[in-house]
């Protein structure tokens, strides 16, 4: 890579490219000997909704030597939490409560095996054990453990004991922990978390490279930029957004093939991105493009949408993973017809056209698809349009929300 294009590279790409979001799964081909990226910084979380049982609840002083707290719910599932010695600062009060729901969590149901540990925030100076029984078995393959911070903020993975046949958790602090059961989409969605998670937390760190630069060869010209390590580090960011976020979707997608158009977004997005750079593209990548696109394409999503939104009745039958259209009826009178293009199956843009009583009506904007575990969900878009009629004419922007039902008996060529 030489010094004058890569210096080029990297401002064009602070100024041009830094706005398209990064996307996908888990290992690159190829190790960097750049410096690894900074998980330790926050990334995007998920927040749940909780709300505890506080009617199944215990508290225990547990001190400086170490510990335990054990609950048993009423559904007959155990929680035990083991503090080693010196784990605490002094001697603490820990309380234990089940959680009555989970709302949410990309899980099966709302209501998994879990309690909320307190005090929120306590930390430990060495790893406390919650070791979670639950009443009914729930099949290896389906096991997602989890963890949140506070009263349901980021919701993540659980770091567990991989060796233990025993559910496991492993703490350094407190909130909540429990199990689920994840079908092939929960499991999906939880990919994706993950993904979204090290995209946010490589953008940072991608950013803080770049404008560092940028303010040296401003103050101090582009002798003063040491391309060679710059040229590591970016490359060592692009390869480890491959491995934790590319792969992630791409997995995410065969799983759950909503997810297809969002990888394949994030793979175009890393791709133009190293072709700016100078940075070796991935010789496969239009094959994953490929594979993706055919994921989509068999995305067999067709809903029924009727309701009320804004004061305008709708009606329609959609397929998400092609052109559709869903009409409206306006309570004074007056009908109108938005078409929508996918840009993937759950986003894309709108186009709408009608009117009535001597009055045209036409506009657009765009609008996104947010599908449940059951395969419910909702479709959302906002319109600009401009109402002409004799004698005056008004443009106003309106947004609109649909519940969208499975609809099966529907074919989605």
């Amino acid at each position: 890579m030489k010094n004058s294009k890569l210096v080029v590279s990297v401002l064009l790409l602070l100024a041009v490219t830094l706005s398209c979001k990064l996307l996908d799964r888990t290992g690159s081909k190829k190790a960097s000997n750049g410096p690894a990226i900074d998980f330790v910084t926050p990334g995007k979380g998920l927040n749940v909704t909780v709300l505890l049982d506080n009617k199944q609840t215990v508290s225990t002083m547990v001190p400086r030597t170490g510990g335990s707290v054990s609950l048993a719910a009423k559904d007959g599932s155990k929680f035990t939490l083991d503090v080693p010695a010196d784990a605490l600062q002094a001697d603490t009060t820990i309380t234990m409560t089940v959680v009555k729901s989970l709302d949410g969590a990309p899980l099966d149901n709302n209501t998994p095996t879990a309690v909320q540990l307190e005090p929120s925030g306590l930390f430990f100076k060495e790893m406390a054990t919650l070791t979670i029984v639950p009443a009914r078995e729930i099949p290896i393959k389906q096991q997602v453990i989890f963890g949140y911070e506070g009263d349901g903020k980021d919701y993540h993975l659980a770091v567990v004991d991989p060796k233990s046949k025993e559910m496991k958790v492993k703490l350094m602090r407190f909130s909540g922990a429990g199990v689920g059961s994840g079908s092939d989409a929960a499991w999906a969605a939880n990919l994706m978390i993950q993904a979204s998670t090290a995209e946010t937390r490589l953008s940072q760190k991608l950013g803080e490279y770049l404008q560092q630069q940028r303010q040296k060869v401003i103050l101090e010209g582009e002798g003063s930029v040491d391309n060679a390590e710059l040229g590591e580090r970016i490359t060592s960011a692009m390869d480890q957004y491959e491995d934790q976020v590319i792969r992630k979707q791409i997995v995410a997608a065969e799983l759950d093939c909503q997810h297809a158009g969002r990888a394949m977004q994030a793979i175009l997005s890393l791709g133009r991105q190293r072709q700016l750079l100078g940075i070796e593209m991935d010789p496969d990548m239009w094959g994953k493009i490929e594979k993706l696109v055919k994921i989509a394409a068999e995305c067999k999503m067709a809903y029924r949408v009727s309701g009320e939104s804004n004061g305008v009745t709708f009606s329609g039958q959609i397929c998400l993973n092609k052109p559709f259209v869903i009409n409206a009826t306006f309570p004074g009178g007056g009908s109108a017809k938005t078409s929508f293009t996918p840009s993937s199956v759950l986003d894309g843009t709108t186009s709408m056209s009608g009117g009535g009583a001597g009055c045209v009506q036409s506009g657009g904007g765009k609008y996104y698809a947010t599908i449940k575990d059951d395969a419910s969900g909702t479709i959302t878009w906002t319109t600009t349009a401009t109402l002409t009629c004799p004698g005056f004419t008004n443009t106003k922007t309106n947004t609109f929300t649909l519940p969208l039902q499975p609809a099966p008996e529907i074919s989605c060529p």
